[in-house]
């Protein structure tokens, strides 16, 4: 692994360590609560992109998951996408600002890329500069709204990421993939 990336690994453990510290301590109440999580469809006129990422050590690469639904749940587009690098918000950005789309709610299950990108402080690491960048891109697109999901609730993407490796580096999915299917299905009952 060249330093610079070993280097970026490391700042990144070590902000997502200071950020777990930081997170009061959750009651039995609520963790009760998220073991009852589900997924939940955009407000009307939107549509939904949930994303999740998986990084494969045997391979040395990240995998991103994207699904995006619209409000009855119903499957609309999905991509699955991997990188010998770490993969940037940017991409999830980009893609649905491609596809045309003007009202999107996005939702991920990584709390430090959420309020990283909430966040208007100015972070000079790589890190806190691609969240900058991802911050601009978001301007362009003011109907765009990032927030956290627990994985519960984002089951679909989180399997979905992990099968990013099977496929060529870059791929849309027009139809429901066999993988999520049945997720999405339980979903819907």
């Amino acid at each position: 692994m060249p330093a610079r990336q070993a280097v970026q690994m490391a700042r990144n453990l070590l902000l997502q360590w200071r950020a777990t510290r930081k997170q009061p301590q959750i009651t039995e109440q609520q963790r009760n609560d998220q073991l009852y999580v589900q997924w939940q469809p955009p407000t009307e006129g939107y549509v939904k992109c949930n994303i999740d990422a998986a990084l494969f050590g045997d391979q040395q690469c990240f995998g991103i998951g994207m699904c995006i639904r619209n409000t009855q749940g119903r499957f609309v587009k999905a991509l699955t996408k991997w990188f010998e690098c770490y993969p940037s918000p940017l991409e999830v950005i980009s893609w649905l600002g491609e596809l045309g789309l003007s009202m999107v709610q996005i939702e991920l299950d990584c709390k430090l890329v959420v309020e990283g990108i909430m966040d208007k402080s100015n972070n000079q690491s790589d890190f806190g500069n691609i969240l900058s960048s991802c911050r601009s891109l978001l301007q362009q697109f003011p109907n765009f709204k990032i927030s956290f999901i627990w994985r519960q609730a984002n089951f679909v993407t989180h399997t979905f990421s992990r099968e990013s490796r099977l496929y060529a580096s870059h791929h849309v999915f027009y139809l429901i993939p066999s993988c999520i299917s049945s997720i999405m299905l339980n979903e819907r009952i």
